[in-house]
């Protein structure tokens, strides 16, 4: 079973990847750091241990980096407001989020919990070259793992990660959010020399969802698919007032490789971070002249079977609820 690592900044599409993931039998998944990103960190810790108890992830989650390496924390609020996820029903139910540490800290044997960093690396230490991270947040916490144990750098087994794109960005023109919320993170992990698979905008825009989709999962009628129907229809709406634009689906890609690796297609490249640009700050330069004109750094995941892929999201998803 492939050993994986969550790195995540919750936000919807993040809840949906998390439960692809708990669908995964192929998978042995042994924890979740969080990080500042779709909202703070205060925000999306909460929102991961509410996912966690409510629809029964038996795993263990660490609150990580509450800022980027360098700069103001951004986050992407002001499209999915101030929860990081909106919903247009009930919302997912609150929990006591220190008790909810005491039980993890009862299950983990060690209190206080640690930092999401520490945990990180003592899990690639305790598993050497067989850990996997999925990373589908801003890259603070990995970049400060790598720079905390350098030794752990080739330990790792690969990244695969969402963020970037080889077009066009989102949060700029230019730039994706996750790699624009820390490009400095980036620029680390991008030249840390672990095998990488990028997810960017250019393949998440090939896999979209409709009301159709929510309909499936608003029809199971249990009280966990009403709670993410709500959201799931909120999610569509960020394109549309009425749902009726397809939208894409970003963070659950990487999970879907996970599970149907066989549906994407990659291209080796040279990706570089933009660091300095005034407009451009965040870019992922994908120089795809390999190895003629760089080495490449980086499998950048091209094209993926849309109607395959979502197909096989939804049965996991539905199975899961």
């Amino acid at each position: 079973m492939q050993k994986i690592w969550l790195d995540t900044d919750p936000g919807f599409d993040d809840w949906l990847a998390m439960l692809l993931l708990s669908a995964n039998l192929d998978v042995e998944w042994l924890g979740v750091s969080v990080v500042a990103g779709n909202a703070p960190l205060s925000v999306t810790y909460d929102n991961a241990l509410r996912i966690r108890k409510h629809y029964h992830l038996e795993v263990p989650v660490y609150a990580g980096c509450e800022a980027p390496l360098s700069g103001a924390v951004e986050t992407a609020q002001c499209i999915l407001g101030d929860d990081g996820m909106a919903t247009t029903g009930e919302p997912l139910p609150t929990v006591d989020i220190g008790q909810v540490e005491r039980e993890l800290e009862q299950q983990q044997k060690r209190s206080p919990l640690p930092h999401a960093v520490d945990a990180l690396i003592e899990a690639v230490r305790r598993h050497p070259g067989q850990l996997t991270l999925m990373c589908i947040a801003p890259l603070t916490n990995i970049a400060t793992a790598l720079q905390r144990a350098p030794d752990i750098a080739p330990q790792i087994r690969e990244i695969i990660l969402m963020g970037g794109s080889a077009d066009q960005g989102n949060h700029t023109a230019a730039a994706e959010f996750n790699i624009y919320a820390d490009p400095e993170a980036a620029d680390i992990v991008f030249n840390a020399g672990v095998p990488l698979r990028m997810f960017g905008l250019n393949l998440c825009r090939q896999l979209l969802v409709t009301a159709t989709e929510v309909q499936q999962v608003r029809a199971l009628g249990t009280l966990r698919a009403k709670w993410l129907a709500g959201y799931f229809e909120a999610y569509l709406r960020i394109r549309s007032p009425d749902g009726s634009v397809p939208m894409p689906m970003y963070d659950p890609a990487v999970a879907i490789y996970l599970r149907r690796p066989e549906l994407f297609s990659f291209k080796p490249a040279r990706v570089d971070i933009e660091l300095q640009g005034k407009l451009t700050r965040g870019m992922t330069v994908c120089e795809f002249r390999v190895p003629r004109r760089a080495a490449a750094n980086v499998e950048v995941a091209m094209t993926v079977d849309g109607e395959r892929a979502m197909a096989c999201m939804m049965q996991e998803l539905l199975g899961a609820l």
